[in-house]
């Protein structure tokens, strides 16, 4: 996941303070630890301030954009107060951008998103925008110092809810407004939850809530879950532990650990921050026996390995790389503890489909040749019944083997329709545009690059488009770069055993090799039930 606007810094931020209350409360935390933390708290911190406007709000991309956002001001106000505690934060800060949500409060008590809707969920027509004003309202009540100056508007918040959530359809925003109302110690805390659970899914040992997925908008070819159902979930396993329901809210951890990406986290940012407070939350309650855990596994029919895991080496994650044909791994564990064990991978797949919500078409230029590429990418979103546009898209156009961007293009990209920032990554191999939104009608930015290594046969490359805020909702195509063969690129005595005299031909026991290649990668993860640690040691 790129990092380039306002809300993306804060999955640098948060995790930080997740880490440091967890290993505080379970007395695991050690100077090297905290010192690297708090520097990475200070950076995040500086770095968000960028973000924000004279008036005390923020938003996606700070002063470009025409006014703050509701959702990101809460969102930033409740991290700053939690990250207080550890690195010098201005009471000011947090004060102004309190007063701004505040300020915007409608006068039926909801809040309404005063800037662009990045979080379309946040917002959800059917449930008339309680989702956002739940979440404001988390913002305030975690700030316990400001909740006698905001107490008016507490109250006009939780009275929204209240009268709104009869009859509520929307799991998403049921979850975050029974979250809100046990905060308050509001009476109707308990039907919130009663109502809650009556949505919950079940599945042997495994227990999630889900927004459903209309049968032709699924995406077969993407196994991440959507985003809304980890953030969900998520806050469904906090409620079960502010009830202290501890032994049932296992099912609940199950599931969101089976749903975490390879590094830790999960699809996108919300849920990946939320995920993690929810199971560190957990963690402390679980995490208290140091005794040793030892782990054997099998892969195959002749590969064994085993780890001992213990206090000493709880906290560092260890990693075990298996042959990448391995079709089959038993895991054995025997002492006491908790411990998890992931196992891991990797593969491409050359697929392109007509995927929902987006269109996208990208088209190598005629005037493209061996040493430029000039690449038009058109896309656009695809209306349905709940939006005529999309969230904060991104998109990521990656460049074929031997080449890099066009540096000095950049800027006209900058400036294109709704394209909020431009930004390369993997050594200028790789081109990032952020879109504050994709309608109906089509963009089509034009990437350059150069070639700056010779490389022969390049395989197709992809571009990808996705909404920001919901991991299902994407689309790939590839593109087919300009054919080079090794006869285009040899010199002189360097061609004579693989070109003929002529130039262009070569001979027919002629071989190149690829300039990609398809892998597997399968590796295994073991740490204590401190997994959250691994996305920690990754930032």
């Amino acid at each position: 996941m790129p990092f380039g606007c306002g809300e993306q810094n804060m999955l640098n931020f948060v995790p930080n303070i997740v880490i440091l209350n967890y290993l505080k409360n379970t007395n695991q935390l050690t100077q090297a630890v905290q010192s690297k933390a708090l520097k990475y708290l200070d950076i995040g911190y500086q770095q968000e301030l960028t973000y924000r406007h004279n008036d005390g709000s923020f938003s996606a991309f700070g002063m470009s954009d025409p006014s703050g956002s509701t959702w990101l001001t809460a969102f930033v106000a409740k991290s700053f107060k939690q990250a207080a505690d550890y690195i010098a934060v201005e009471d000011r800060i947090i004060n102004e951008a309190l007063q701004w949500l505040s300020n915007n409060q409608a006068a039926n008590g909801s809040f309404p998103e005063v800037g662009k809707v990045s979080h379309r969920d946040m917002q959800g027509g059917a449930a008339k925008g309680l989702a956002l004003t739940a979440y404001t309202l988390i913002a305030f009540l975690e700030n316990e110092e400001s909740l006698g100056k905001y107490r008016n508007t507490i109250n006009k918040a939780v009275d929204y809810i209240v009268r709104n959530m009869e009859g509520l359809n929307d799991t998403y925003a049921l979850s975050l407004c029974a979250y809100a109302l046990h905060l308050a110690k509001h009476p109707y805390e308990t039907s919130a939850f009663n109502f809650l659970e009556s949505k919950a899914i079940t599945k042997q040992d495994l227990k999630w809530w889900s927004k459903p997925i209309p049968k032709d908008n699924k995406n077969p070819h993407y196994s991440l879950p959507r985003s809304v159902d980890v953030e969900m979930t998520s806050y469904a396993l906090l409620l079960y532990l502010r009830r202290n329901l501890v032994a049932d809210a296992i099912p609940v951890m199950k599931w969101l650990v089976k749903q975490r990406n390879p590094e830790g986290g999960f699809a996108s940012t919300q849920d990946t921050v939320i995920g993690l407070q929810a199971l560190a939350k957990l963690a402390e309650k679980l995490s208290k026996d140091t005794s040793s855990v030892r782990i054997a596994f099998k892969y195959d029919k002749e590969g064994q390995n085993y780890i001992n895991i213990n206090s000493g080496n709880s906290m560092i994650l260890q990693k075990q790389i298996l042959p990448s044909k391995t079709r089959s791994v038993n895991i054995t564990a025997s002492g006491r503890g908790f411990v998890l064990v992931q196992v891991s991978y990797q593969y491409n797949l050359n697929v392109t489909g007509a995927f929902p919500l987006f269109t996208l078409d990208p088209q190598v230029d005629k005037n493209s040749n061996a040493n430029h590429l000039q690449l038009s990418i058109c896309s656009g979103f695809v209306p349905n019944e709940e939006a005529n546009e999309s969230n904060m898209a991104v998109m990521e156009v990656s460049l074929p083997s031997g080449f890099t961007v066009d540096r000095d293009s950049l800027p006209s990209l900058e400036i294109s329709s709704h394209v909020k920032r431009v930004e390369t990554r993997n050594g200028d191999t790789m081109v990032v545009l952020y879109f504050d939104k994709m309608v109906k009608e089509e963009y089509c930015p034009t990437v350059s690059a150069f070639r700056t290594h010779k490389v022969a046969k390049q395989k197709p490359v992809p571009v990808s488009v996705y909404d920001y805020y919901d991991s299902s909702r994407r689309a790939r195509a590839f593109y087919e770069p300009r054919k080079t063969t090794l006869c285009d690129l040899c010199e002189d005595e360097d061609c004579e055993d693989i070109c003929v005299s002529k130039p262009g031909k070569r001979k027919d026991n002629a071989t190149v090799s690829a300039a990609s290649h398809v892998y597997t990668c399968v590796y295994l993860q073991f740490t204590f039930f401190a997994f959250y640690y691994s996305l920690y040691k990754n930032l």
